[in-house]
């Protein structure tokens, strides 16, 4: 593919849908992109998508076409692999909008981790690497969604397509001399079960921060409250913290029975418009929690680790930091924070245990396996104190 920059063809009628269509049949790769608003609503609002095959960009218009199925179509051909370049959120937004996810899928940011080029490096920044070219920063914040889009927001749109494919390509290159094309796959493959999966409106609590702090009334009541508000901001298409914002839910699950109204306003936690709407609702999910005989509360979550066992993350931590300084690669590619966490409370409790996500694959034979003979010298060592 040429690098030199071509003005895209605009895709806003199925006539136009149906021609490129033809053209994504004959192809095994394309990038993709999209652009979306989400500052309003729950739910993003799908407002153009970009494509391109290495000839071609085209911008799709889903205000005039909300069911582009020439597009869906190409999304879940299992021929054609789908470049994307930070690919959480786009997955996210074509999954509600259009119901179909990219698969087969390809993230660049995550193979350019892989090939050792910097943890969540952005598509700027691969662009310079790999194709020796220095992209503008615009239309970062743009209203997406106003029409007709301008000149700078479409040169914008294209250019977030339009070098993926070199990109790609040379991280394929490199991927494959290093023997690492296969954990790309495999962590595709979890990208796309994880975004398939739905998350229980009833789990979010636990995604509140420090709610390990709560007891498990605490944690009935923020599971309580968490769900309905849950619930409002998918009926409503409203951001969560349009509700009631996560610190103010947590505030609120430290209460003490009884409660009424006047304590509540005098704990001072919500702001006047939300307690005149919620504050009813608030009340009557202490009055259910403190009705019932606690059997079905949550149970407790994992503590923080304890300040005796600092060291611990810490030698787990160098450990993993020496691995991946052997591969050339950032840490974080191997095993994040909340890994490690995980396995030295394991040696707190009792049984030493790996993550799932470091139990299985090419991360066990790369890091998890010494990690598991390290946390049991590690808890070995702790016994005989």
């Amino acid at each position: 593919m040429s690098t030199e920059y071509t003005s895209p063809i605009m895709i806003t009628d199925s006539a136009a849908l149906e021609k490129a269509a033809l053209r994504w049949q004959e192809i095994d790769v394309i990038a993709l992109d999209t652009e979306f608003i989400r500052t309003d609503t729950f739910y993003p609002i799908l407002a153009l998508i970009q494509l391109c095959d290495g000839e071609t960009t085209w911008l799709l218009d889903p205000l005039a076409l909300p069911e582009p199925q020439g597009l869906i179509d190409l999304l879940a051909n299992p021929k054609v692999v789908k470049v994307l370049h930070s690919c959480s959120e786009d997955l996210e937004t074509l999954a509600h909008s259009l119901g179909q996810l990219p698969d087969p899928l390809f993230d660049t940011q995550t193979a350019a981790a892989y090939c050792g080029l910097g943890f969540s490096v952005g598509y700027r920044g691969v662009v310079s690497k790999l194709a020796g070219i220095e992209l503008d920063k615009h239309e970062t914040r743009s209203d997406w969604l106003q029409r007709p889009l301008t000149a700078s927001q479409l040169s914008y749109a294209a250019e977030d397509v339009h070098y993926l494919l070199p990109v790609y390509r040379s991280l394929v290159e490199q991927l494959e001399s290093q023997q690492r094309l296969s954990w790309v796959e495999d962590e595709m493959l979890t990208k796309l079960a994880n975004a398939r999966r739905a998350v229980p409106p009833e789990s979010y609590y636990i995604r509140v921060k420090g709610a390990w702090k709560l007891d498990r009334r605490g944690l009935a009541i923020l599971q309580a409250l968490s769900t309905w508000r849950e619930g409002v901001a998918r009926q409503d298409n409203r951001p969560r913290g349009r509700i009631i914002a996560d610190k103010d839910l947590l505030s609120i699950s430290f209460l003490k029975p009884p409660l009424n109204m006047a304590q509540l306003t005098g704990a001072n936690i919500l702001n006047p418009r939300s307690q005149r709407l919620y504050g009813d609702k608030v009340l009557s999910v202490f009055a259910g929690i403190d009705a019932s005989d606690g059997k079905d509360f949550p149970p407790l979550l994992p503590k923080a680790i304890p300040r005796e066992h600092g060291s611990m993350l810490k030698s787990c931590r160098q450990l993993v930091v020496a691995k991946a300084e052997a591969l050339s690669l950032a840490p974080e590619v191997l095993a994040r924070k909340v890994d490690l966490e995980f396995l030295v409370r394991s040696i707190a409790y009792g049984q030493v245990q790996l993550p799932e996500v470091l139990a299985n694959g090419w991360r066990y034979e790369v890091v998890g396996e010494a990690l598991l003979s390290h946390a049991s010298e590690l808890q070995a060592a702790e016994k005989s104190d």
